[in-house]
C-alpha cells in the first residue's frame, strides 16, 4: 500500500501502536473465554481496564487530534488514504466523546461480568446475573448520550458495530420480512416430513471427538490455515482476530445434537477465513480487520447456512458424517440425512435455530435492546419480557433463564447494538450468493465437495478489502446494487420449496 500523504502517514505511526493494544486487549479477552479460572475474574477485570486506558490516551492524544484535524483538509488524497481518514473519524466518535473514565469503568465491568454471567448460565440464576446487567444498561445509556443521536439512544450504539444504521432503518427492515418469514415458517411446517427419526437420534450420544474430527474436515475444506489460527472451545462460540496470522475461533458441543457443532465450526470460520484473507499491506492500519459486524456475519453465516447446509454439500458429507457416527445414524437415507439439517420450528435457542426462524429471534433481541436502553423495559423485568416475546414469536415459552434471556453471551460483553447485525448478515449473504451464481456453477461445487472457488470468489470480491469499503459501497461494489432483502427471501423460498414441495 503506497502512502504518500505526509499527514496520514503521521497518523498511521501513531495508529500503530493502539493497534497493538488492541490485540494485546484481545488476547486477553480470548484468555477469559477459554481458559480463565474463575477467582482470577477481578485481576482480569484490572489488566483489561489498564490497557483501556493506555488505549484512549493514544486516541485521545493532543497531537494526534491536531493531525486528525488538518488531516480532513488534505486534498487529492488516495482511495485507501481517504478510508484510513474515515475509519479514523469513525473510531474518534467513541475515543474522543466518551469520557476516558467511562471507557476504562465499561471494560471492568465487563471482565467481571462475563464470569458473573457464565455462573449465571449454568445455575440458571438470572437473579445473580441482574446488578450487573443494570450495570451494564447504565453505562451503554451514558455512553449512548456522550456520543450523541438524533431520535433514539440506541442509534449511538448500533453505530459502533454498522456505520450509519439507525434504529428507525433497522424496524423498517425488519416490518418489510417478518411477515413473509411467518408466512413461509406456516407453510413449511405443513410440508416437512415426521420429525420421529430426529427425536429417535436425538437421545444418542454423539462423542465430542468425533464431533470435532467432522467439523475440522469441514473448516478445511473451506480453507481455514491451522497455521494462522487454532480451534478452542467456550460456553459460547466466537472469534477473535488478533491478526491474520493469528485468528483464534472457539466452538460449543451438544453430546445429544452433532448439528450444532458442525455448524459452529462453519459459522466461526467464516469469520477467521474473512480476517485471514485481508491484504496483508492493511496490518497495524484501520483498513485491517472487517468493515462491520453484518459484512462479518454475513460471510460466517452465508458458510453456516448457504453452504454447510447446502443439500448438495450435504450429500457430499454424507460419508464422513457416517463413517464418525457408524452405529447412530448408519441407517439413514439421503433425503432422511439432509432433513436432520432442515427442520423448521419454533426454538428456544438462537444459535442452533434453523434458518427460517432465526431472523425473528434477531428480531426479538432487537425490541429487548432497545427497550431496554431507552427504559421502557426494566432490567429486572428482562426475563419475564423476554418469555412473553418468545410466546408472541414462536408460540413457546423457555422453561428456564438459560434457555432465555441468559443464551446469550452479548450483554455480557456489553455488546448492545450487536445482534440487528445478524440479520443484516443473512441479507448481505444471500445477495451475495446470488451474484456468485451468475460468475460459475455453485451447485456443481458443492456436489464435488470442492469449496476453493467459494473461497476464493469472497477472497478476491470481500476478504481481500478489509475496511477499505464501507458495506453500502461493498455490496454495491460486489452486486451492483443497493441491499436488497428479497435476495434473501427468495433464497428461502427456492430452497425450501425444492426440499418440500
Amino acid at each position: 500500500m503506497k502512502i504518500t500523504n505526509s499527514t496520514i502517514k503521521k497518523l498511521l505511526d501513531h495508529y500503530k501502536e493502539i493497534s497493538l493494544l488492541y490485540k494485546i486487549k484481545a488476547t486477553l479477552d480470548w484468555d477469559m473465554n477459554v481458559n480463565l479460572p474463575s477467582k482470577a475474574a477481578t485481576e482480569r477485570a484490572k489488566q483489561t481496564e489498564y490497557l483501556a486506558q493506555k488505549i484512549t490516551d493514544l486516541w485521545i492524544d493532543n497531537e494526534f487530534k491536531q493531525t486528525l484535524e488538518k488531516a480532513q483538509k488534505e486534498k487529492n488524497l488516495t482511495l485507501e488514504e481517504q478510508a484510513i481518514l474515515r475509519n479514523l473519524i469513525q473510531g474518534t466518535k467513541y475515543y474522543f466523546r466518551v469520557p476516558p473514565e467511562i471507557i476504562a469503568e465499561k471494560e471492568k465491568l465487563t471482565s467481571e461480568a462475563f464470569m458473573i454471567w457464565k455462573e449465571a448460565k449454568e445455575k440458571n440464576d438470572f437473579k445473580s446475573f441482574l446488578p450487573s446487567l443494570k450495570e451494564l444498561i447504565r453505562i451503554d445509556q451514558i455512553i449512548a448520550k456522550h456520543i450523541g443521536y438524533k431520535d433514539n439512544p440506541y442509534d449511538a450504539l448500533l453505530d459502533q458495530y454498522e456505520p450509519g444504521l439507525t434504529a428507525d432503518h433497522v424496524q423498517k427492515l425488519f416490518d418489510k420480512i417478518k411477515p413473509q418469514l411467518v408466512a413461509l415458517v406456516q407453510r413449511i411446517q405443513k410440508k416437512q416430513p415426521s420429525q420421529e427419526i430426529i427425536q429417535e437420534l436425538l437421545q444418542q450420544i454423539y462423542p465430542i471427538q468425533q464431533q470435532k474430527k467432522i467439523g475440522e474436515i469441514a473448516i478445511k475444506k473451506m480453507g481455514f490455515d491451522f497455521e494462522a489460527g487454532r480451534v478452542d472451545v467456550s460456553p459460547h462460540p466466537f472469534t477473535t482476530e488478533l491478526n491474520r496470522n493469528d485468528i483464534r475461533f472457539t466452538t460449543a458441543f451438544i453430546e445429544k445434537d452433532f448439528r450444532s457443532s458442525y455448524t459452529a465450526y462453519m459459522h466461526e470460520a467464516g469469520h477467521a477465513l474473512y480476517e485471514q484473507g485481508i491484504n496483508p499491506e492493511y496490518d497495524g492500519t484501520p483498513l485491517e480487520g472487517g468493515v462491520s459486524l453484518g459484512i462479518h456475519e454475513a460471510l460466517s453465516r452465508f458458510w453456516e447456512n448457504m453452504i454447510g447446509k447446502n443439500p448438495n454439500f450435504l450429500k457430499h458429507m454424507k460419508p464422513f458424517f457416517q463413517e464418525n457416527y457408524l452405529q447412530q445414524i448408519q441407517a439413514l437415507n439421503e433425503d432422511e440425512f439432509i432433513n436432520l439439517f432442515y427442520v423448521v420450528k419454533p426454538s428456544f435457542i438462537r444459535i442452533e435455530s434453523d434458518e427460517v426462524t432465526y431472523t425473528l429471534h434477531i428480531i426479538l433481541r432487537f425490541e429487548m435492546e432497545n427497550g431496554l436502553i431507552n427504559g421502557t423495559i426494566k432490567p429486572e423485568d428482562a426475563a419475564t419480557v423476554w418469555k412473553e416475546k418468545s410466546k408472541e414469536y414462536f408460540g413457546i415459552v423457555p422453561p428456564t433463564d438459560t434457555q432465555g434471556v441468559l443464551q446469550d453471551v452479548h450483554w455480557a460483553y456489553g455488546s448492545f447494538g450487536y445482534f440487528p447485525s445478524y440479520a443484516l448478515g443473512n441479507l448481505y449473504g444471500a445477495q451475495f450468493l446470488a451474484t456468485m451464481k451468475k460468475e460459475f456453477d455453485v451447485e456443481k461445487e458443492l456436489t464435488e465437495g470442492s469449496l476453493a472457488k467459494i473461497h476464493a470468489f469472497l477472497k478476491d470480491e470481500i476478504h481481500e478489502y478489509g475496511s477499505l469499503y464501507l458495506p453500502a459501497e461493498l455490496i454495491k461494489k460486489v452486486t451492483g446494487e443497493p441491499l436488497n432483502p428479497h435476495y434473501f427471501l427468495d433464497y428461502l423460498t427456492e430452497k425450501y420449496t425444492k426440499l418440500y414441495s
